[in-house]
């Protein structure tokens, strides 16, 4: 049984997780981490995550008092509080999964040498199929790299800060190892619109023809779901930096 902290459960992603693990056999939520001051601090996850019931662990705004009780903590919320979340994970040797997007290079830098010290994964993306869909990009930019324009347009909801997305930079980054293109030449597209949970489009662009490889969430449950696998897979395999591809056997 994994035991883990959810952050932030009121945010569209942790709320899911928090869903998600409740509905497996291998994950325990022993807590939950909200700002100080929100109506939620001190109840249940469960009721806090919109589940509509208890599920018997509260919602604290202070990590510290609760930290000691799980393996891994498991947070999609904004920098500031990940980078804090980084920090106690380390001093109290828990594992990190970190979905927070819009990270610094430098903050970004601390994240990866966290698997120095503590079970790591710092995901943009726990989908299966975007990490697959990855993969294949970097087949395709081996190929056509030096051939095509390559553009990537991803469209998020309008609550979404960073732009691009974190989701699209790692498909950048991943078709620049394979291939002589710089990210300088890919050109991204970002749309913040509505709900839209998540959606990306890659074209490459050759003369007289052109190849699209897309995703597209229709909710954000598929990320849920990868998340809670990814926690399991990190607390199987103790201290290190691991990526959904190693989850997933890719």
């Amino acid at each position: 049984m994994v035991k883990i902290i959810v952050t932030a459960p009121r945010g569209h992603m942790d709320g899911l997780i928090v869903k998600a693990a409740c509905e497996r056999d291998d994950i325990q939520i022993v807590g939950g981490l909200g700002p100080a001051g929100r109506d939620y601090i001190g109840k249940d996850i469960g009721l806090a995550a919109g589940l509509g019931r208890e599920i018997g662990a509260l919602v604290y705004d202070d990590l510290e008092p609760i930290i000691e009780q799980c393996d891994l903590v498991v947070d999609f919320s904004r920098v500031e509080l990940s980078m804090k979340v980084l920090e106690l994970c380390k001093k109290y040797k828990k594992g990190f999964l970190c979905g927070t997007t819009g990270f610094s290079a430098e903050q970004e830098q601390l994240l990866l040498d966290g698997g120095k010290e503590i079970p790591m994964m710092k995901a943009a993306n726990t989908s299966y199929v975007v990490n697959v869909m990855r993969k294949l990009l970097g087949t395709a930019a081996a190929a056509l790299g030096n051939k095509a324009k390559i553009e990537i347009i991803e469209m998020h909801s309008e609550s979404k800060l960073d732009a691009p997305s974190g989701t699209a930079l790692e498909l950048a980054e991943e078709m620049t190892k394979t291939s002589d293109k710089a990210m300088e030449e890919i050109t991204f597209h970002s749309v913040r619109a509505g709900d839209t949970p998540s959606s990306h489009k890659v074209l490459f662009g050759c003369m007289g023809e052109i190849m699209e490889i897309s995703h597209h969430a229709y909710n954000w449950e598929c990320y849920a779901r990868g998340a809670c696998d990814a926690a399991v897979y990190m607390a199987e395999h103790g201290t290190g930096l691991y990526t959904m591809e190693d989850v997933i056997g890719l």
